[in-house]
């Protein structure tokens, strides 16, 4: 019998160091997941894997006429506590922002603010797009302090990406060389009649995801240029590469056109690198499936 009260003793003191152990456990967890100071962070959206709508409701509204080189239709958060970190994302050869116009809605529902835009012309080349597109992210700063903006005070004018398809994602290349926003992002990038060097990568200083199709075989996206890029962004500089093996030059239309993951990705990177919130890079990683190529470095 004493043996008996001997071990129920010993039991309860496990039980109690667990449940202590436990509680340690779960403490240390929540500090090492609190929000990064400086970062946004907000309650609604927990890091981890979406593809679909955020938790936010969304409106949107065109940039006065004439304030910058085209029309561009302004996505936005109504619901999302601010400040807004911004996206300018800048449209393919021959394409207006109707071709892509998903995204806009999308990534407002998961709390950011992201524009829309047209090019002066559907044939512009990218060095004339990435113009355009540093003038969208100059007048995007400009909406923080215009009279009758929906967004004025409301936005972190130091959070500023670059976002583009095709001839648009050249443009991105260039634009992250050049322009100091905190990340660039393209779809299926061009940069074979680009002159400026930066659309090569060399100049690149701050995180860039590039996305591609496998079936990509065209002259706008095609023939490596996105490999070529990747491979000449400097060590250090937070990078990856995801290589859709089902993908194609038209697959990015919306964000999960090629796949739920690279929308996964897409959310993930701008929540780590432009919002800040480090938390979410742990969730930038190789997709389980139709993957042609996965490259990451000094995530």
């Amino acid at each position: 019998m004493q043996a008996v009260h001997s071990l129920k003793r010993s039991l309860r003191i496990s039980l109690q160091t667990f449940c202590l152990f436990a509680v340690a456990f779960a403490l240390t967890t929540a500090e090492a997941q609190s929000c990064p100071t400086g970062a946004i962070c907000r309650a609604e959206e927990a890091p981890g894997n979406y593809s679909g709508d955020g938790p936010y409701r969304t409106d949107s509204y065109r940039l006065p006429l004439f304030s910058g080189p085209a029309a561009a239709t302004v996505y936005y958060p109504t619901n999302a506590a601010p400040p807004y970190s911004v996206l300018v994302f800048t449209p393919p050869y021959l394409t207006t922002q109707i071709g892509f116009a998903a995204w806009g809605p999308w990534f407002a529902s998961h709390g950011f603010v992201i524009a829309i835009t047209d090019t002066t012309t559907i044939f512009d080349y990218p060095d004339a797009r990435a113009n355009q597109q540093q003038e969208f992210l100059d007048v995007m700063v400009g909406e923080n302090r215009r009279s009758g903006s929906p967004l004025a005070g409301k936005l972190d004018t130091n959070r500023l990406g670059a976002v583009g398809w095709s001839m648009g994602g050249g443009a991105t290349w260039i634009t992250s060389g050049e322009y100091p926003v905190k990340t660039a992002m393209s779809f299926a990038g061009h940069n074979l009649t680009a002159i400026n060097p930066s659309a090569r990568g060399g100049n690149t200083r701050m995180p860039i995801a590039l996305f591609n199709g496998a079936t990509d075989l065209t002259y706008l996206g095609g023939l490596g240029q996105s490999e070529g890029v990747y491979a000449r962004i400097p060590n250090g500089v937070p990078k990856f590469y995801y290589n859709v093996s089902t993908a194609g030059h038209f697959s990015w239309g919306y964000p999960t056109q090629a796949n739920r993951y690279v929308a996964e990705l897409a959310l993930a990177f701008e929540k780590a690198y432009l919002d800040g919130d480090t938390r979410w890079i742990q969730f930038i990683d190789r997709p389980p499936f139709a993957v042609a190529f996965w490259g990451a470095e000094d995530l």
